[in-house]
């Protein structure tokens, strides 16, 4: 079983794009609580570094990466608003592999997030999340999130409509 104390979490670097290009196509097969279907995901290395290059060059935008024994098993992105008047907020992203599920990995990256964000003039962390998906919505709330409401058949997954939590935390900025 993998331990957390070997993983190192970063913010993502160009170097690392062919390696997240790999990890959430691997994610997007495993689970079906990400948003993209496998066969959907296409994007290059050389796409995946543009968007490292964006979020790195955006005060309210930051991609952090986990690494074990220097292969990516997890990320986070928090997209920052673009407009004036979201500027203050950021989106989340994460996905850990399977195998580093309940090792600590997700709540590190989370964590990380949420120390950023405060000096990055982020007042709220947003995101959705499966209603199905209990062991994230209990990791989530661990951090102080909130469901704000219920996204009702907001997703069709292998067939089902699905239900999403919209979930923020508030930030003391």
């Amino acid at each position: 079983m993998p331990s957390q104390s070997n993983v190192i979490v970063r913010r993502a670097a160009n170097g690392d794009a062919e390696q997240l290009v790999g990890l959430r196509r691997a994610l997007f097969s495993e689970t079906s609580f990400m948003l993209w279907e496998p066969a959907e995901f296409t994007a290059t290395a050389i796409e995946e570094a543009r968007l490292i290059e964006r979020l790195a060059g955006q005060t309210n935008g930051l991609l952090l990466i986990a690494l074990a024994r220097a292969q990516a098993v997890g990320f986070v992105a928090a997209m920052g608003g673009e407009r004036n008047r979201l500027r203050h907020s950021a989106l989340l992203a994460l996905g850990v592999l399977r195998t580093y599920w309940s090792q600590g990995v997700a709540s590190r990256l989370l964590g990380e997030v949420i120390s950023w964000a405060p000096g990055a003039m982020i007042k709220r962390l947003e995101l959705t999340v499966h209603t199905a998906n209990v062991r994230a919505v209990a990791l989530y709330q661990r951090h102080g999130f909130e469901i704000e409401g219920t996204r009702r058949s907001s997703l069709r997954v292998e067939g089902a409509y699905t239900d999403e939590y919209l979930m923020s935390l508030i930030t003391d900025i």
